[in-house]
């Protein structure tokens, strides 16, 4: 087994530099995929949306809307949520890492 040795600063900068160049990457992929989106696939139902979002709570949800923090529309008893509003309030929510 071979053993590399580095300091710990430049771990930290090649770590820094990874996760900066991942989250370009990723934020690149995103917005090609949303270019080429149809906008009626736009739409989610509650549970896609809990799904993406990663909480398992409807009380969640109701506060996300109060907040405005999300688009979403109510049709009757309907809720859809705007995937694109999810993505870019998840967006917004991304701890900075700072070494």
């Amino acid at each position: 087994m071979e053993v590399i040795v580095i300091e710990s600063e430049a771990f930290y900068r090649l770590q820094h530099d990874l996760l900066k160049r991942m989250a370009s990457e990723v934020k690149k992929a995103k917005e090609e995929a949303l270019d080429k989106a149809d906008p009626a696939r736009d739409w989610l139902a509650t549970s896609e949306a809990m799904k993406l979002l990663g909480i398992k709570s409807k009380t969640r949800m109701q506060q996300l809307r109060d907040m405005d923090a999300i688009r979403y529309t109510k049709h009757g008893r309907i809720i859809r949520y705007s995937k694109k509003s999810i993505l870019d309030y998840l967006d917004s929510h991304v701890p900075t890492y700072r070494y």
